[in-house]
């Protein structure tokens, strides 16, 4: 499949690495009918939604120190998928729940590395989320990986870690330790995705494995959690709700 130019944008979903031929969503019923929808009411609607060319977000790396360029969508965003990292990243999703973090590595096809499981005090989401991405950024590095792709559905911790916007001195602590941890990468790059396409981590940090901590390789893996990773790396369409 014939790649295209960095800024193309598909006129059919709006998001870019791809021709409209090769869209996702081509012969989807249910994003046909959302187009439509959305077609006939669009007079009434003067508001712009943005999304950028990586999973919807908005997103900067250690190699360019710039945020990547963002693009107006004249369609409200309906679906979103898990886009997997390119050859030599790994991604890292994150998630937490009421009492646990969790997330998981996976590489360029999709395959997991493995998750981690942590219980949590913390009572504050921003905070959870914080040290979700803390404690993956801890494993990555005790296993080499030295280009990671972290990915959070929390757009508030992407955007302070970004220096998007400025943090609260309570989450200042934490954004030290994960600067200082980003700095033993050579690459890295945060970006911010829907919760619909964060199902993996979503999971692992919802399970109950008894321990305040662990590592689990996928070995270990329910087979749910096998399914949504499987899912995520065919491409699976996560419709919005």
């Amino acid at each position: 499949m014939r790649v295209p130019q960095q800024d193309y944008i598909c006129h059919r979903s709006h998001i870019g690495g791809h021709y409209i031929q090769h869209c996702l969503v081509n012969g989807e019923p249910e994003f046909d009918r959302s187009a439509s929808k959305v077609s006939e009411s669009s007079s009434k609607n003067s508001g712009i939604l943005y999304a950028s060319t990586s999973t919807l977000c908005s997103c900067s790396s250690k190699s360019t120190g710039r945020v990547s360029p963002v693009y107006p969508v004249s369609l409200p965003i309906k679906w979103c998928i898990w886009k997997k990292p390119e050859i030599g990243w790994i991604k890292l999703n994150t998630d937490g729940s009421v009492s646990a973090i969790g997330g998981l590595l996976r590489d360029h096809n999709g395959g997991p590395l493995c998750a981690y499981f942590t219980k949590t005090l913390h009572k504050n989401t921003f905070m959870v989320e914080l040290s979700a991405i803390w404690r993956g950024l801890h494993l990555a590095l005790s296993l080499g990986i030295r280009t990671i792709w972290i990915e959070s559905d929390s757009l508030s911790v992407v955007k302070i870690i970004n220096g998007q916007q400025p943090g609260g001195p309570s989450s200042a602590c934490y954004l030290s330790k994960i600067r200082k941890l980003l700095a033993y990468f050579d690459d890295y790059r945060v970006t911010h995705t829907w919760r619909e396409a964060n199902k993996a981590a979503d999971y692992v940090s919802r399970m109950d494995v008894g321990l305040m901590d662990v590592v689990l390789w996928p070995t270990d893996f329910p087979d749910m959690l096998h399914d949504i990773i499987k899912d995520d790396a065919q491409g699976k369409i996560y419709f919005r709700h």
